[in-house]
């Protein structure tokens, strides 16, 4: 059982810069392709044109490349992780589901941008012999700007 002393429990802050061919890997996957430049796959439908095609994406409305929403698992997820992997919960890492996740929005993320993520464990429960833990972690950029909310939930079964 996870003791609800966690309740609260902090992880980060922790930095990611995002690079620009990260963002056109993490496209052609969502597409269905295979990332590279050396073994690369062609997707099977063709990736959004701004998260791939710099001269698409200076025409749109953000005026340069963009990430995929959901590339926000590549440093979002950071405190999720640890919170499973901390000792202190004494958590059996082979019992554990991934129960849930949800994101709010905020500002675009771009090539170049310096991100800091933060996260703390929100709710800790237990039902049915089994632990349900939430950890909600927040992600800013370089000028203050939140690009993500997370709630991630994990079901540790016992």
């Amino acid at each position: 059982m996870i003791d609800a002393k966690h309740l609260g429990r902090r992880y980060g802050p922790f930095r990611y810069v995002v690079g620009l061919e990260e963002i056109r890997d993490f496209a052609v996957v969502l597409a269905g392709g295979i990332p590279g430049r050396v073994f690369a796959g062609a997707p099977t439908e063709a990736p959004h044109p701004w998260f791939v095609d710099e001269a698409a994406a200076r025409a749109s409305r953000h005026g340069g490349i963009i990430a995929p929403p959901t590339f926000c698992v590549r440093f979002a997820m950071q405190p999720f992780a640890l919170a499973c992997a901390d000792p202190a919960l004494g958590i059996d890492l082979v019992k554990v589901l991934h129960g849930e996740q949800a994101f709010e929005f905020g500002d675009v993320v771009r090539p170049g941008d310096v991100l800091e993520t933060t996260g703390e464990i929100a709710d800790i429960r237990q039902k049915a012999g089994m632990d349900f833990l939430t950890v909600k972690t927040a992600t800013s950029n370089q000028r203050g700007k939140t690009v993500v909310a997370g709630t991630w939930k994990a079901v540790v079964l016992s």
